[in-house]
């Protein structure tokens, strides 16, 4: 079929333009609401992060409440232990006096012919440190004495601080000594 237009061409463009124009205006307003959307969109995803930034906010101000209370009750334990390995010390140790006065008075140790004179005796952590001095008949006694310090586990680091000889009567002629040593206390476990 053959199409006839009647009207005139300026008739025609205007309405071709008038056409684009309103799918222009339609296009630049959809557009437009498609922006304002996505704005929108975003405002909203904005202030929802905000509420949640807020509410975990509250929420870690609660935990670190708790965390507080979690570091006090630790420091507490803390200074339990600390006591109570304290106590422990003390128990395990409470004997080891008894047992250096048992050890050194031994006959493997002391023997017969050996007199203890003085004794002092200093904690030092896991030993003893000890300074006395002995009396003694004659040099074999000494000797001996010494030997027995030496074979002991007990005694370590033994020192001979001084010794001398002294007459205290017609015959018999007394030998002093100072000795120094560490006494390792043997100690049962808990």
């Amino acid at each position: 079929m053959v199409r006839i237009n009647l009207l005139p061409q300026e008739i025609e463009k205007k309405a071709i333009a008038k056409r684009r124009m309103l799918l222009a205006v339609a296009l630049g307003c959809v557009v437009l609401v498609i922006f304002l959307g996505i704005y929108l969109l975003r405002v909203a995803k904005i202030k929802a992060l905000k509420i949640d930034l807020k509410n975990i906010t509250a929420e870690l101000a609660k935990y670190d409440a708790d965390l507080q209370k979690i570091k006090e009750i630790e420091s507490e334990k803390a200074k339990l232990e600390n006591k109570l390995s304290v106590i422990n010390e003390l128990i395990a140790s409470r004997i080891d006096y008894p047992k250096l006065m048992e050890v050194l008075t031994m006959p493997e140790v002391l023997p017969a012919n050996v007199r203890l004179m003085t004794l002092s005796a200093v904690s030092a952590g896991s030993v003893i440190k000890l300074s006395f001095s002995i009396e003694a008949a004659d040099n074999y006694a000494v000797a001996d004495f010494l030997s027995n310090l030496e074979k002991s586990p007990s005694f370590t680091e033994i020192k001979v601080a001084g010794f001398s000889a002294a007459s205290s009567g017609s015959l018999t002629t007394l030998r002093t000594m100072a000795v120094n040593c560490d006494y390792i206390p043997k100690r049962d476990k808990l």
